[in-house]
């Protein structure tokens, strides 16, 4: 092979990876909904976490923003969960909010980070008592811990906590004002003892969300509002392509010749056929 045929070999594989990539970004399915707030750095607080501008940002315990490098606080370290990061009404039947998300293989095939971490994704409940009501949320974490189903567990301090205590290391209380182990606190009355940066999102717990536990969702990946992206200062670099995709546009004639050569199922066969006219 020439020099000039391996350039143009690995153009046309980048070219490859990057169609591949963006071939499935406006996908659908059905979800679990769970609540939680651990206070631990977001797991898409780590570089190298998908194609993104920067990874979601961290807090020290004074909630003022730190270095993407510092350690999470649930294991010896300084970067905790920013308190903005919490879910808020836009209005009586649309929330913001955050989430740490699992997809499954059947939408995104590899179910890894890369593919979800600071995607949008907008969850339309579908059972009582939030039928009608919907919320967009930014996957600022991983919810590795149920991986069958499609999940999102939704961020809201007061809402559910862990043993790792890091609620306690992060604002100096006792880890019970957080309320109990894998349920968090009782009553809307119970969030007046949260710091207080937390208890907004703790009452929106009881009065938008109605307290429900586990509702199902039917849910699809969306364009980020600014709103949301302006607390984790994460954009994901295929969200353009989406909103092109959502637009029902091509992409531009360039990509979408060499896309129509490489073949669009991605196969083997189809990828080498396109291969050897493009380097030929």
């Amino acid at each position: 092979m020439t020099l000039s045929s391996q350039r143009n070999f690995f153009l046309v594989l980048e070219l490859f990876v990057v169609l591949a990539s963006s071939a499935h970004l406006n996908y659908s399915g059905e979800a679990l909904t769970t609540r939680y707030w651990d206070c631990c750095k977001p797991s898409c607080g780590w570089k190298g976490k998908g194609p993104v501008t920067n990874p979601v940002g961290s807090c020290s315990a004074d909630d003022k923003p730190i270095s993407i490098d510092a350690g999470t606080g649930c294991n010896g370290g300084t970067a905790y969960a920013c308190s903005q990061q919490q879910p808020w009404a836009v209005n009586d039947t649309l929330s913001y909010g955050f989430a740490g998300a699992y997809i499954t293989s059947e939408l995104v095939g590899k179910p890894t980070e890369d593919a979800w971490c600071c995607a949008c994704y907008q969850l339309d409940f579908t059972s009582e008592p939030l039928r009608g009501k919907s919320m967009i949320v930014q996957a600022s974490n991983t919810a590795y811990d149920i991986n069958t189903v499609n999940r999102f567990t939704i961020a809201v301090p007061g809402g559910n906590t862990t043993s790792a205590d890091g609620c306690a290391r992060q604002y100096g209380v006792s880890q019970s004002v957080f309320g109990q182990d894998h349920q968090g606190v009782a009553t809307k009355d119970d969030c007046q003892n949260l710091p207080e940066s937390l208890r907004p999102a703790c009452e929106w717990r009881f009065d938008w969300l109605k307290d429900a536990s586990f509702p199902s969702a039917d849910f699809k990946r969306v364009v980020c509002p600014n709103e949301i992206t302006a607390k984790t200062g994460c954009v994901r670099s295929d969200d353009s392509t989406l909103a092109d995709q959502l637009a029902g546009k091509s992409t531009d004639d360039k990509s979408s010749s060499a896309y129509r050569t490489l073949g669009t199922s991605f196969g083997v066969a189809g990828f080498t056929a396109g291969l050897a006219v493009l380097l030929s």
